[in-house]
């Protein structure tokens, strides 16, 4: 191939393009008009002899030749821009637009920090927000669509950078005007309730299980849900109860008119990762991002009030 015959803006407007999966939103995102990004992608289309984009029920989904291309793309292109870059010539207010895969539950505990962070460093970067979740939650990393994922991956591919930022404690949160409510709960009282589960797949398991299982009880798991903040929606009008992190019970109970409880049962907290690929350690604007997330977490409220450890021993 003639590199010499190869239009630079072409390969920056389909990198939009295939990261966003939409001609009009990458036409936003690069600052040019829909008929000249249409115009791109087709010219893309000629150069590598692939449609790249095609529309199946509806919506518009990436060839395999251009999931493979992504990658190398952005790559290509980062590694340009580290080029022209002269040393302290970095600025965060030139960053035009960065893209953070999150978690429901991540999302809504650290996104208003960090966005307001990010707002305040870099007022004219649109931040975009794409959900990742299941155990296919780190391939938009792989695949270089988003800038860095936030969440709990208890599994981080070979190849892939993560990073610790902050532990979350479980509690387990009951309407007021439960059956059970109290101060606490007992281990019996806790395993013959009906439990609301967030999960996917369908059929998931929980810590709660694991460590249920080691004291010779179960639960009966009334609901399976995909997403954090609607399973205390349900626990608001039923009976349920739900065992989920400290800092969104912290800011749904009083709304919902939930009590929030220690779990009677031993459970390790859970932790909150960040994770990138190493094809932007180097890069200016990736190592700016990973820091202010970074600050964004260390700078989150402490938990507001101590609940008290389990109980040892169940009541009967």
């Amino acid at each position: 191939m003639n590199l010499a015959a190869i239009d630079l803006n072409v390969l920056v407007a389909l990198d939009a393009i295939l990261s966003e999966a939409s001609v009009t939103r990458a036409a936003a995102r690069i600052g040019r008009s829909q008929p000249a990004t249409s115009h791109a992608l087709n010219r893309a289309r000629e150069l590598f002899g692939d449609p790249l984009l095609v529309r199946m029920r509806g919506a518009l989904q990436l060839t395999p030749r251009a999931r493979g291309l992504a990658p190398r793309i952005r790559h290509a292109l980062s590694a340009l821009a580290s080029t022209m870059e002269t040393q302290g010539s970095f600025r965060a207010a030139d960053v035009d637009s960065v893209t953070i895969g999150a978690t429901d539950y991540v999302g809504f505990v650290l996104l208003p920090h960090l966005i307001k962070a990010l707002q305040r460093e870099a007022p004219n970067t649109s931040v975009r927000v794409r959900t990742i979740e299941g155990r296919d939650a780190l391939e938009p990393v792989a695949a270089g669509l988003v800038d860095v994922a936030l969440g709990t991956f208890p599994y981080v591919p070979a190849g892939l950078r993560a990073e610790a930022l902050f532990d979350e404690q479980f509690v387990c949160l009951l309407r007021k005007g439960h059956p059970r409510r109290g101060a606490r709960l007992s281990i019996d009282q806790y395993a013959r309730l009906g439990h609301v589960l967030v999960t996917s797949p369908w059929d998931g398991r929980g810590p709660v299980d694991d460590a249920l299982e080691r004291l010779g009880r179960h639960r009966k798991i009334a609901a399976y849900v995909p997403h954090f903040l609607v399973a205390p929606g349900i626990v608001a009008e039923t009976d349920l109860v739900l065992t989920t992190g400290r800092r969104i019970a912290e800011q749904l109970a009083a709304p919902l008119g939930l009590a929030m409880l220690p779990a009677p049962i031993k459970l390790a907290p859970f932790v909150v990762r960040m994770v990138w690929h190493p094809r932007s350690e180097d890069e200016s604007v990736g190592k700016w991002l990973r820091a202010v997330v970074r600050a964004a977490a260390a700078a989150l409220p402490v938990p507001s009030r101590k609940l008290s450890p389990p109980r040892r021993r169940s009541q009967r």
